[in-house]
C-alpha cells in the first residue's frame, strides 16, 4: 500500500498548467493569474498630496509660528502651474499633485487662517511629510503581480490602477462528480430505512467552486455496470473526473470494473492514510479519474489530500494547504502506520494555536468537518499523542 506522499507525487508528477483566457476586470475576482502583471507608469503617477493641508517650504519655518501667503488653491485632478516661492504656500487637497518648490505639506489642523490669503503655520513639519512619491507603490517595469495569484479585492485595485480593463487568468478546471450507489436518494426525497440522501453531490461541488474549479454533476448512478458507463463516459470531457462509492471490495462495488471497461489505466488504488483508504486513481485517456471513498467525510478529506492539489497544479498554485504548528487539547490514539487526517477546532491563546478535536472522528460523521477549522496531520510513524503534544494543522482556506 502506498504512503500519502507516494501517491500524491503519483497524482501530480504528469500535470500541466491548462489553457487561459481573457476577462474582463469587473470578472476576474476569484481566478488565478496567468501571468506576471508588469506595471506601464509609476503609481502614483506624479508626487501628490497625503492629507488636506497646504504645500510649503521647510525652509521658512525657522521660527513659529509663521505666517505665509496662499497664492492658490489645488484639488484633486487639476495641474499646478505655479512655483512656490520663500514665504509663499498653496492650499492643496488630498491627491493633489505637488506644486514645483515645495517639499513638504502640513494638514489643515496645524494651521489656522489670519485673513483672507495668509495662512499661520502653528508647527514645524519635516521635508518630504504627507507627500507621496511617484512610484512609491509601484515603480514602472516592476512586476506587481506574479503569475499564480489569486485576484482578491486588492489585486482588483491593483490591475484598475495598472490601466487593466482586462486581464489573462487560467480557465477554471471542469471538475466532473459522480455519485453512486443504489442507497443514494436526492435531499429532497423521503427517507427510507436503508437510504441514505445525497450529501456528496454538494459537498464535493462545493470545494470544486471553493478552490476555484467548475462543477459539473453527472448525478446518482444506481449500482449497475451500464448504467455506471454510460455517466462517466460524460465526465470524459472535464478536466478532472471524480467518482465518489464504490471503490471498496463489497459485492456491489463496481466502480473500478465499469471504469476498466472503458479504458482505465489504474496508477494505484488504497493508500495508508485515514480517512480514505481505499482510493483509486488513474486514467481514461488524459483525464485524471478519482475513486473516492462514498463516507461524507473520506469523500472531503481524500479530495483536500489529492484532488485539491492536482486542481491548484492545473492553474500553476502552490498545492500544499498553508500549515501551523498548533499545541493540541485533546489526546490521540494511533495503532496503525498509516497517515491520519484529525479536524479540529482552532483557537489562539497566550501567542499559541491550540487544536481540539471535533468529537468522534468516524469517516461518516460530517459534523467532524462542519465544526473544524483545519485538518491535524499525525504523520504515518507516529504514535499516541497526548495533551500539550505540538501537532501540524492544516488550513482549509
Amino acid at each position: 500500500m502506498l504512503k500519502y506522499r507516494q501517491a500524491l507525487n503519483i497524482v501530480l508528477e504528469g500535470a500541466r498548467p491548462i489553457e487561459s483566457e481573457w476577462v474582463a476586470l469587473s470578472c476576474a475576482r476569484g481566478r488565478v493569474l496567468a501571468g506576471n502583471i508588469t506595471a506601464q507608469d509609476n503609481i502614483p503617477y506624479n508626487d501628490n498630496s497625503a492629507m488636506d493641508g497646504y504645500a510649503i517650504r521647510t525652509a521658512d519655518l525657522k521660527s513659529i509660528p509663521r505666517d505665509l501667503k496662499v497664492i492658490e488653491v489645488v484639488g484633486c485632478g487639476k495641474s499646478i502651474k505655479k512655483k512656490i516661492r520663500q514665504g509663499e504656500a498653496i492650499a492643496i487637497m488630498t491627491g493633489a499633485p505637488i506644486p514645483e518648490g515645495c517639499n513638504s505639506v502640513i494638514a489643515v489642523e496645524d494651521t489656522e487662517l489670519v485673513s483672507q490669503g495668509i495662512v499661520r503655520i502653528l508647527r514645524r513639519v519635516e521635508p518630504g511629510k504627507n507627500i507621496r512619491r511617484s512610484g512609491e507603490d509601484v515603480r514602472k517595469g516592476e512586476v506587481a503581480l506574479r503569475r499564480g495569484a489569486i485576484v482578491g479585492p486588492a489585486e482588483l485595485g491593483m490591475l484598475a490602477s495598472l490601466g487593466r480593463n482586462k486581464v489573462r487568468v487560467f480557465q477554471k478546471p471542469l471538475v466532473a462528480i459522480l455519485i453512486t450507489g443504489n442507497e443514494i436518494i436526492g435531499p429532497g426525497e423521503r427517507l427510507h430505512p436503508g437510504k441514505v440522501r445525497d450529501a456528496n453531490s454538494f459537498s464535493l461541488s462545493g470545494l470544486v467552486e471553493k478552490f476555484g474549479g467548475l462543477p459539473f454533476l453527472l448525478g446518482i448512478a444506481p449500482d449497475d455496470k451500464v448504467e455506471l458507463v454510460r455517466k462517466m463516459k460524460k465526465g470524459l470531457k472535464s478536466d478532472i473526473m471524480i467518482i465518489s462509492g464504490g471503490v471498496s471490495m463489497g459485492r456491489f462495488d463496481l466502480v473500478r470494473e465499469a471504469l476498466t471497461s472503458i479504458g482505465y489505466r489504474e496508477r494505484f488504488w488504497k493508500v495508508a492514510v485515514r480517512p480514505g483508504m481505499p482510493i483509486s486513481f488513474g486514467y481514461i485517456g488524459r483525464v485524471p479519474v478519482f475513486g473516492l471513498p462514498g463516507n461524507p467525510v473520506s469523500s472531503m478529506v481524500s479530495f483536500l489530500e489529492f484532488v485539491r492539489p492536482l486542481m491548484m497544479k492545473l492553474m500553476d498554485r502552490p498545492v500544499d494547504l498553508p500549515i501551523i504548528s498548533a499545541v493540541l487539547r485533546t489526546p490521540v490514539m494511533k495503532k496503525d502506520n498509516k497517515r491520519h487526517f484529525l479536524r479540529v477546532k482552532m483557537d489562539y491563546r497566550d501567542q499559541k494555536y491550540f487544536a481540539s478535536l471535533t468529537g468522534p472522528q468516524g469517516s461518516g460523521i460530517l459534523k467532524s468537518m462542519v465544526e473544524c477549522d483545519g485538518i491535524a496531520v499525525i504523520p504515518e510513524n507516529s504514535k499516541a499523542l497526548k495533551i500539550g503534544d505540538r501537532v501540524a494543522v492544516q488550513l482549509i482556506v
